[in-house]
């Protein structure tokens, strides 16, 4: 029991039960489910991109590479595919850094998990360029395998660029929350705060203390209608 509270504390911070931890990753999720859309979409096409590296490293060679892929292996030759497959490892890595950073609310890891897609994001600025370059430059006239892979390269970078916005403002939340709860760690609840003083009880004033004043002011309404004169003697 002790081992799972321990688990418990490690992913959610707390040693709730099983349902806090439910309630708080459904909470992560709902408050989150812009990024996590945009991990799921980027985490589908890193994996469909690994397995089009991984058969042509493992499955061929240099020769059999440009003879399936005449127009692509001008723009990526077959001795960038290893380095591009480390990079495909790394960026999926990456990202299952970032979900495990969203729900341990990490800001700071999650920063370093930023680098790895701005830097697939520029990779795939510069592979686009010479792409489209060699497309008009052949007008067109190129295998379909390679005109599919421009249109979804260039996708692909319009939605990182979208995707990159996304992950700086779920960086941002995450700073601005971290920030809030240090600022009430700091007020701690367990100080003793000071109590306001008791209020001094009315003292009730015997009679014999409440002076009794008497005006000698005429409350006569006195005009020349009613004024009578003193008899004479």
């Amino acid at each position: 029991m002790s081992q799972i509270k321990d688990i418990l504390y490690l992913t959610t911070g707390s040693t709730g039960s099983m349902s806090d931890c439910a309630a708080q990753c459904t909470k992560i999720i709902s408050k989150n489910l812009l990024v996590l859309a945009v991990l799921l979409v980027e985490t589908v096409v890193i994996i469909l991109s690994l397995v089009f590296t991984i058969l042509n490293i493992f499955n061929s060679d240099e020769s059999g590479y440009k003879s399936y892929h005449p127009d692509l292996s001008e723009i990526v030759g077959y001795s960038f595919l290893e380095p591009i497959f480390v990079y495909q490892i790394l960026w999926l890595a990456s990202n299952i850094v970032s979900v495990i950073t969203l729900h341990i609310q990490k800001p700071y890891i999650f920063f370093f998990t930023l680098i790895l897609p701005i830097i697939g994001l520029t990779l795939c600025v510069i592979l686009l360029v010479p792409s489209v370059n060699h497309l008009v430059s052949h007008h067109f006239d190129v295998s379909g395998f390679f005109m599919g892979f421009v249109c979804a390269l260039a996708v692909f970078v319009i939605a990182s660029i979208l995707f990159t916005i996304a992950r700086i403002s779920t960086f941002r939340k995450m700073v601005k929350k971290m920030k809030v709860v240090q600022t009430t760690a700091e007020k701690s609840p367990e100080d003793p705060t000071p109590e306001a003083p008791e209020p001094e009880p009315i003292r009730v004033k015997d009679p014999d203390e409440i002076s009794v004043s008497f005006s000698r002011r005429s409350t006569m309404s006195m005009n020349d209608e009613r004024f009578v004169p003193p008899p004479r003697r």
